[in-house]
């Protein structure tokens, strides 16, 4: 029983263990101290023209670090909760007994 319920929750804890964002040296490939759109192609949810507050095709530290506290976290699927899980359809009565 043990180890069909350690996969279970490994699987459930994943998006708990997202990777971190990467940092502005590591997207910053050819060094140049700026961040390209196709550099910038490499951020997951990074909208990159909303980033660019100066419209000049690209990213200074201080743009990147800016876009990466907006960033919104992935939208998770989960199961309905107990609040907002459909009503239960009640039963029909029973039909009257006759005698």
């Amino acid at each position: 029983m043990r180890t069909s319920i350690l996969p279970a929750l490994l699987l459930a804890a994943l998006p708990a263990i997202a990777a971190p964002a990467l940092t502005f040296e590591e997207v910053d490939t050819d060094g140049d101290g700026l961040i390209s759109a196709d550099e910038g192609a490499s951020v997951e949810r990074l909208d990159f023209n909303a980033a660019d507050g100066d419209n000049d095709g690209t990213l200074t530290v201080d743009e990147y670090e800016i876009a990466l506290e907006t960033l919104a976290p992935p939208a998770e699927t989960s199961p309905p909760s107990p609040s907002n899980a459909p009503e239960p359809v009640p039963a029909a009565p029973p039909d009257p007994v006759k005698p």
